[in-house]
């Protein structure tokens, strides 16, 4: 997660509140410049996933920088998201992003 750098408390406070729910390491903070940070982030070979929210161009770079190890993304391409609308914003396409789906496999003996 990068805060938003005119007012970044509300995303620390978030984070904070995750912690105590969430095992260490699933969410991290880092702060910065956005385009430094999302060049870095989007580079890295040891990033899993990223979600990017911002410009089109920087949407476009995100796509395309992470592409080299298949990283999943969900960026906006500069469109606004209304989080606070399930139907725009927190809804099933959020479900999909959040969570990943794993096949469990139970052989049953003759």
């Amino acid at each position: 997660m990068v805060p938003s750098g005119a007012c970044p408390i509300p995303a620390l406070e978030v984070c904070q509140d995750m912690a105590a729910l969430l095992p260490a390491g699933l969410v991290n903070v880092v702060t910065g410049d956005r385009d430094h940070l999302t060049r870095c982030l989007a580079l890295h070979q040891d990033v899993q996933a990223l979600w990017y929210f911002g410009s089109a161009q920087g949407s476009q770079f995100v796509e395309w920088a992470s592409a080299g190890n298949l990283k999943p993304v969900w960026v906006n391409r500069g469109c606004p998201r209304a989080w606070d609308q399930e139907a725009k914003g927190a809804g099933a396409e959020l479900g999909l992003r959040a969570a990943r789906t794993k096949a469990l496999w139970l052989p049953m003996g003759d």
